[in-house]
């Protein structure tokens, strides 16, 4: 046998938890790119200490962009919140596998937690590095207890990238009510939807995904939270290389209905 696959960890995890070996290997794809969007050394060592069958992520590379494309203007505004607040905390919900906190680091003088459910928090723990002022804690939307380890004087970045595709409306609804009764301080809030026929395309799929087409919503569910950012991720193509997906993804862009497949919104409170 070969030693080296023999010391590989074992992904055991549900259908939706597994989801995360996907953009995953997204990353490790662009990684190889000549030109890469992201360049995520951290997910080509990650993968390749993972006991992954090739073959349960054959797709993966069709719809990459649009993952690759959120994850770096995530990235960026990470980034520029953190420099505005460094005493900060940066909260990564449904981290999975990312390696954003080394990607982007932790606010200067703040902290970083990554949240996810507990299989995944196990499987995770050890295969990337963790470092200072950072926290990975087990936890979920629906579950608030975890909240409670946040400083509550002061600012808090909540991100959730991939996440709101997978659970009720009104589990995203509490959550948003969490975060913001809980930092007083104020902060932002981050998180990513997909458009109705999407979800429509998913099933075809076997995908079960949750949809919200009125960006606004979070400005009546919670007082104070106001929509400042929204990032539609398909009309970004001009940063992709020129061939097929580039094409794809202008054509997307020219109609509102297409152009909103996937939109990164950004809330302050």
């Amino acid at each position: 046998m070969d030693t080296h696959l023999a010391q590989r960890r074992p992904v055991n995890l549900s259908k939706v938890e597994r989801s995360l070996l996907w953009t995953l290997y997204q990353r490790v794809l662009d990684f190889r790119d000549p030109d890469p969007l992201l360049g995520d050394v951290w997910a080509v060592d990650t993968f390749d200490r993972l006991e992954v069958d090739l073959r349960d992520l054959r797709g993966a590379s069709v719809d990459r962009y649009l993952t690759l494309l959120r994850a770096r203007k995530i990235d960026s505004w990470v980034r520029e919140w953190s420099s505005r607040n460094p005493e900060g905390t940066v909260v990564h919900m449904g981290c999975g596998l990312d390696s954003r906190a080394l990607r982007v680091g932790a606010p200067r003088r703040g902290h970083w937690f990554d949240v996810d459910l507990p299989a995944v928090v196990e499987l995770r723990r050890g295969l990337l590095p963790e470092p200072d002022r950072y926290q990975l804690v087990p936890g979920s939307l629906a579950d608030a207890d975890w909240l409670a380890r946040l400083p509550a004087d002061t600012p808090v970045l909540a991100v959730a990238e991939s996440v709101a595709e997978f659970v009720r409306v009104d589990d995203l609804r509490r959550f948003l009510e969490h975060v913001t009764s809980q930092a007083t301080a104020g902060g932002e809030i981050v998180f990513d939807i997909v458009s109705s026929w999407a979800g429509r395309l998913a099933l075809t799929f076997r995908w079960e995904l949750h949809t919200m087409e009125d960006s606004l919503l979070p400005e009546r569910w919670c007082p104070g939270v106001r929509l400042v950012q929204e990032y539609e991720v398909a009309g970004d193509h001009a940063l992709l290389p020129e061939g097929p997906h580039r094409d794809i993804y202008r054509a997307l862009s020219r109609w509102p209905s297409t152009r909103s497949v996937m939109r990164v919104l950004r809330y302050t409170f």
